[in-house]
């Protein structure tokens, strides 16, 4: 039990990696659209787009896998409005033509030769938005695995993994026909045969998985992940955000 204990939530570069996964997750889901793939005049790479002046942007990770398939994905900060970036880019790459506005925010999207462009865009205030750039190739083979955990019926929903400075830190969401209280004993059951094992709370006696939005923890020699487990048109989704040197 000590060695659980003496796991920590990765900080510093990895730790900012976790924490903007969740928005790639749909630039992801959106990548992945059963649309023809065909050619387009503008800009070809990601790198190219020009931002407005004093935009900051960065390589999200060494290496990036949405759904199993290399991706490339950028995080950024420019000093405009959603809708005047999105403006900006499309006027720099006409087939970032599809538009889709959600709650807070805007996905614009487009086929550019063999690759899916997704940029999500957030207002942060002002004339300032965050967001992400990413371009995967929709004719690569995926790589992806499914956990052994993983109960029978499980539909993948998203899924984004990174590899940086060593450490890969993954995002998965799936759903499941059957209600959370009877879900969680068929996870745990997999998450025990498969070598993980819970961090206890102070109450030893209740189950490791309990369906709600705290989340619990999980370890297997040095890997750590969390799990949440909620209700979902009336059946369960299932989060994991994980951490492997």
């Amino acid at each position: 039990m000590k060695k659980v204990r003496s796991l920590r939530m990765p900080c510093g570069r990895q730790g900012r990696i976790a924490a903007r996964t969740s928005g790639v997750v749909l630039c992801g889901v959106l990548g992945l659209s059963p649309q023809g793939v065909h050619a387009s005049a503008g800009v070809t790479r990601l790198e190219d787009l020009r931002f407005p002046a004093g935009a900051l942007r960065e390589r999200l990770a060494d290496r990036l896998w949405l759904h199993g398939m290399p991706a490339d994905v950028l995080v950024f900060d420019a000093p405009q409005s959603p809708s005047a970036l999105a403006r900006t880019l499309s006027a720099q790459q006409p087939a970032l033509a599809d538009l889709h506005v959600l709650p807070g925010q805007l996905i614009l999207s487009g086929h550019v030769g063999a690759e899916r462009w997704v940029v999500q865009m957030e207002g942060a205030g002002g004339d300032r938005t965050v967001g992400s750039l990413s371009a995967i190739n929709v004719r690569a083979a995926p790589a992806a695995t499914r956990p052994a955990w993983l109960p029978e019926g499980m539909r993948v929903k998203s899924d984004v993994t990174a590899m940086d400075a060593g450490v890969k830190v993954s995002d998965r969401i799936w759903q499941h026909a059957l209600p959370p209280k009877e879900l969680a004993d068929l996870l745990d059951v997999g998450l025990r045969r498969a070598g993980w094992s819970p961090e206890r709370d102070a109450d030893a006696a209740l189950p490791a998985i309990r369906p709600g939005g705290a989340g619990q923890w999980w370890t297997r020699e040095r890997e750590r992940m969390k799990l949440w487990l909620v209700p979902v048109e009336g059946g369960s989704g299932v989060r994991a955000v994980g951490w492997a040197p």
